[in-house]
């Protein structure tokens, strides 16, 4: 199939079957959550309050820099993730090894890495990829949940960010998730199509991760719906994250409404 098929289906679906979709609560785009904190010098305050939101929501993770994690114990089971490479995707393959193991012993689960997206949109593609592969298996083999960062911003069409995503697919990555939240461009629907469309395509199993942007429970609802549609299942945190920061507190209120 092609991208232009599977939107084709998606707008056939909205404009002409008329079927409504079921409807996606707050509680389920909570737990599919990875409530996120990557500005640099946070204050005591706010890593205080991410923890007390982390510790009374039943987030999917928590995804902070490690150097925050001597002031951020956690009393719960809630999976710890960070970034790596981040957020340029242009350090070395040595540099990122290093990354992770430093979160590998600080207790983190699950490593998201920027692919160097600069350097295969400079044309040198394999030197990207090869870097992708190397990183994906390190991951693979320490028994961590990866997610590899596109960021979908930069790319000039769909049709670019499938066809990454179909090579991505076979370093038999967690994740594929759209953005760093570090460009002006975070995660937007078409790019999420383009997403979805590979993975379906591919055959392989991977989730997809949406950040960068996302403040409101209906821009969260709106991608939810889409990976639904496009995936033919109810998203869960086994195959479907949100990142965010700010959303979380307003998916609680619309909880309490309800």
């Amino acid at each position: 199939m092609t991208i232009e098929t599977h939107l084709n289906s998606v707008l056939e679906h909205f404009l002409f079957t008329r079927v409504s979709l079921s409807e996606i609560t707050a509680d389920q785009l909570i737990r599919t959550m990875d409530l996120t904190l990557l500005k640099e010098n946070a204050t005591v305050n706010e890593l205080h309050h991410l923890k007390n939101l982390a510790q009374l929501h039943p987030v999917a993770a928590v995804c902070i820099y490690t150097y925050y994690l001597n002031q951020f114990k956690l009393e719960s089971t809630t999976n710890l993730a960070t970034v790596i490479n981040f957020p340029t995707g242009n350090a070395s393959i040595e540099d990122c090894i290093n990354e992770i193991n430093t979160a590998r012993e600080l207790g983190f689960k699950e490593i998201d890495y920027v692919f160097p997206y600069q350097i295969y949109l400079r044309e040198n593609k394999k030197e990207a990829l090869n870097h992708g592969s190397i990183i994906a298996e390190y991951c693979k083999q320490h028994g961590l949940t990866l997610k590899i960062i596109l960021e979908t911003g930069a790319f000039p069409e769909m049709q670019s960010i499938y066809q990454l995503c179909i090579e991505l697919l076979n370093f038999h990555c967690d994740f594929l998730k759209t953005s760093t939240g570090k460009i002006n461009q975070g995660a937007s629907l078409p790019a999420l199509i383009a997403i979805l469309s590979a993975i379906q395509d591919s055959g392989k199993k991977c989730g997809v991760k949406v950040s960068g942007g996302i403040k409101t429970p209906e821009q969260a609802r709106n991608f939810a719906y889409l990976a639904e549609l496009i995936m033919h299942k109810k998203i869960s945190k086994d195959w479907f994250r949100i990142g965010a920061s700010s959303l979380l507190e307003d998916l609680v209120d619309k909880q309490s409404i309800n």
